[in-house]
């Protein structure tokens, strides 16, 4: 398996009930996705920031969604390569 976190900076309370609500469908959307396993949205005890886990079946899984359309959508049609995301990526090695 493979997890990917995202951490994603809160500046104000607006932008994090916004991200909140863009967020809130992801569970579901993300079933139709080859190789997803599972996702959580994370809020900093500070709420400082939010911290998005997305696990896939495989590092291939993941890369092969940066890629595809269902991302683009997700994201407001931006692709991996133009996005500015702060990643951090594990091989889940026990579970």
């Amino acid at each position: 398996m493979y997890q990917v976190n995202n951490r994603i900076r809160i500046e104000s309370a607006e932008q994090l009930q916004h991200l909140v609500e863009r967020f809130r469908t992801a569970p579901e959307s993300m079933k139709e996705v080859p190789g997803f396993i599972s996702f959580r949205l994370l809020k900093a005890e500070d709420e400082s920031h939010l911290l998005v886990e997305t696990v896939f079946e495989s590092k291939e899984a993941f890369v092969n969604w940066t890629q595809s359309e269902h991302f683009k959508r997700a994201h407001g049609g931006r692709t991996h390569q133009n996005a500015r995301p702060d990643l951090s990526a594990y091989e889940v090695l026990i579970k």
